[in-house]
């Protein structure tokens, strides 16, 4: 907040819920800031279909974001100014002054540790954990893993984590208290997840399996 409230113009990489959602937030609440975005994909918000990826960008170019897509930058590469501002420089070779910046990439899982322990055949390429239908790490009975570390193929996003907890929960009483392995819950994911991403104070792009909205609606 301290860096938003003295910069004038500010520079957001990355274009996916985070990246978007800070946007969205010092448009609406401090429209008089400068705020450039980059994202090194083709459109925002890749994990959720293009019209809403269209739709968060029309709202974005409307609140005077302005967006570059298909670009990168390394913040470490940075000059400074005899304004107090940086110049970052977009792998295109466009520059962009900016007072500060914020790094709203995704990061990997922090299971590097679990490499070095038994469990380390059972990481897959992407640092999560192989479980079963269960919510346990295959091959072990009385291990089990929720969260973003699942290789369950879904979003990671956190209603999902709370209903592996659910189902690990359950399967956990049922285990302690001596219940057969064959009544252990199964847990199912969605085949169409509503997904929600927020746009300043009140408005919201929406995504649920029959339509895209966005607005103060769905907000």
């Amino acid at each position: 907040n301290e860096e938003i409230k003295e910069a004038d113009s500010i520079l957001i990489v990355g274009g996916g819920p985070t990246g978007v959602e800070l946007a969205a937030e010092i448009a609406v609440n401090v429209p008089q800031k400068k705020v450039t975005l980059v994202h090194d994909g083709s459109r925002l918000l890749a994990f959720i279909g293009p019209k809403a990826s269209d739709k968060t960008l029309e709202w974005l170019n409307n609140k005077n974001v302005e967006v570059k897509l298909m670009q990168s930058v390394d913040t470490s590469n940075s000059t400074n100014n005899s304004g107090g501002n940086r110049t970052y420089f977009t792998s295109s070779g466009e520059t962009i002054r900016a007072d500060c910046h914020f790094l709203c990439t995704g990061k990997p899982p922090g299971s590097e540790w679990l490499r070095e322990t038994y469990l380390k055949d059972l990481i897959d390429n992407f640092g999560r954990l192989k479980v079963d239908e269960n919510h346990r790490i295959k091959g072990h009975r009385n291990i089990f893993v929720v969260g973003d570390i699942t290789d369950i193929k879904e979003l990671k996003q956190g209603y999902s984590a709370q209903k592996h907890a659910l189902v690990a929960a359950k399967n956990l009483k049922l285990l302690m208290s001596g219940g057969k392995e064959s009544k252990l819950a199964i847990y199912e994911p969605g085949s169409s997840p509503k997904i929600i991403v927020s746009l300043g104070k009140q408005d919201v792009v929406a995504q649920f399996s029959f339509t895209t909205i966005i607005g103060l609606v769905p907000g």
